[in-house]
């Protein structure tokens, strides 16, 4: 149960796993399928708990594990939606749609930008590298620890991953930003010289068009940036079990 309970935090927060499109069914029988084969292999430096209320607290300590393992590796594509948001309201396109994947509302180019990250994630074995995380905290992080929740270095490790969320976001629309930037720039310019061009319409025609393509033409790079990005994960991963710890 306990082992259950950690496994159960990571589909709760992580990404990719806790889409909504993955049915509850498919959840549920990886979730089991994944304890029963860790079942043999994780040590126990501990004693369990054998009272209901040091069980209760166990188990709510094993869920907060796997949610804080999934959350470390979720800030990037939470990062990634972020920057195809920067990207469409610089490019003039305001409309929110239901996204069926994570069942919030975002914009388009959130949604492709997250699809994107997602294919890279898949392609480079990302989902490898959250179950290893996993297998790897047993050991850092045995069952029935106590972990330290009020560590000055848990809370600034958090702090740095939300700054890191919008660094991120901002780094990876800068193509489009600065290039949308130095358009609103000329148009400036251009109502200078002749007024009567109607220059706030022909923005709107100009701007989505033009951050589209800078859009596909920086793509190499973003999905480049991406995978550094995901490599990084490790690291937080290991700062984590390692501030986690009494």
């Amino acid at each position: 149960m306990l082992i259950l309970a950690r496994i159960s935090g990571i589909f709760i927060t992580s990404p990719l796993l806790k889409l909504r499109y993955i049915p509850s069914g498919v959840k549920m029988a990886l979730i089991f399928w994944m304890a029963m084969v860790l079942w043999f292999v994780v040590p126990l430096s501990y004693p369990l708990p054998v009272t209901t209320l040091e069980f209760t607290i166990a188990l709510t300590i094993e869920t907060l594990i796997g949610a804080l393992i999934g959350f470390v590796c979720d800030i990037i594509f939470t990062a990634i939606t972020a920057a195809g948001d920067i990207m469409e309201h610089q490019m003039g396109l305001i409309s929110q749609t239901l996204d069926p994947l994570t069942g919030s509302h975002s914009g388009i180019m959130g949604q492709v930008a997250f699809i994107i990250g997602a294919f890279v994630f898949l392609s480079i074995d990302g989902h490898h590298l959250i179950f290893s995380a996993l297998n790897q905290s047993f050991h850092a992080l045995p069952l029935g620890m106590p972990i330290n929740l009020t560590s000055g270095k848990l809370a600034f490790q958090l702090i740095e991953l939300g700054k890191n969320l919008w660094l991120i976001s901002i780094q990876l629309s800068a193509p489009v930003v600065l290039l949308i930037f130095l358009s609103d720039f000329a148009f400036g310019i251009v109502s200078r010289v002749a007024p009567q061009v109607n220059v706030f319409m022909l923005g709107f025609q100009v701007k989505p068009s033009l951050g589209l393509l800078t859009f596909i033409f920086c793509m190499p790079l973003l999905t480049r940036h991406i995978v550094n990005l995901i490599g990084n994960m490790l690291p937080e991963i290991v700062n984590l079990f390692a501030n986690l710890k009494m």
